[in-house]
């Protein structure tokens, strides 16, 4: 049974939809991604993750382990692209995201009295694997634009892959009261039920650090949606087992 959350934030869209992929669906994107890292002559190797890297700007990445630290496997693929919006095109119709017209707290002031079409998905599909202890560090997403300056992105789309999203919270609190006092996560059971590993996005303006964060705790087939701009996010440590992911954009073009 589909469902469409939103989250409650002032003059920005974000938003969890469940149950928009099966686990059989993520099961077979995941699989899709490490066979595309196998080379064909030695098709009983184990897949390989590369280690992810941040934006520079200008096209150029950097490896930066302090504020990002997890498996990537990217895999270009329209076809894919194009049936996960044919899948969520209902929902993003819902969200009012077809059609962007004046919506400068989304496109920015450069949006102001301006028109966007949502065209496709971004065809570069980024899969990430979390495991013992990883963590991307809070960051804001960046625009996207194609090389002939036609197309941005405004949205990102992030796939959970697996997981119930149900955690023990207080076996939660623990591991985080240790990951701040020093303590490293040591000897992980990767293939044990996942704890941590959240989506979390950080409320300006709010004193209290726990009363920042809204949590999204991965759940196999739910997808998050959310505008780039301004909306501070982060992907939390992963004490135990494994997380896996699909991020990639949601692009417009200027009517």
């Amino acid at each position: 049974m589909y469902a469409l959350r939103y989250l409650k934030y002032k003059n920005c869209l974000a938003a969890l939809i469940e149950n928009a992929l099966t686990e059989a669906e993520c099961k077979e994107l995941l699989r899709i991604a490490e066979a595309s890292t196998i080379d064909p002559l030695a098709p009983s190797a184990s897949p390989k993750w590369d280690r992810a890297m941040i934006n520079m700007g200008g096209g150029r990445q950097a490896l930066a382990v302090e504020e990002r630290n997890c498996g990537r496997v990217i895999l270009d693929t329209p076809e894919i692209a194009d049936k996960l919006l044919a899948r969520l095109r209902p929902f993003l119709r819902d969200l009012d995201m077809e059609r962007l017209e004046d919506r400068r707290f989304v496109t920015g002031p450069g949006g102001n009295q301006k028109v966007f079409r949502l065209t496709r998905l971004n065809e570069r599909l980024r899969f990430l694997k979390y495991v013992g202890g990883e963590y991307f560090r809070p960051h804001w997403d960046g625009m996207y634009k194609t090389p002939d300056g036609r197309e941005r992105s405004y949205f990102t789309l992030h796939f959970y892959l697996n997981a119930d999203g149900q955690q023990d919270w207080k076996e939660l609190v623990r591991a985080n009261t240790a990951e701040k006092r020093g303590a490293k996560v040591e000897n992980p059971d990767a293939d044990g039920k996942l704890l941590g590993g959240a989506t979390s996005f950080l409320l300006p303006f709010v004193k209290e650090e726990e009363e920042r964060h809204v949590r999204i705790f991965p759940k196999v087939g739910s997808v998050l949606v959310f505008q780039q701009r301004d909306l501070l996010h982060g992907g939390d440590s992963v004490f135990r087992g494994t997380k896996y992911t699909l991020r990639t954009d949601v692009m417009y073009e200027q009517e």
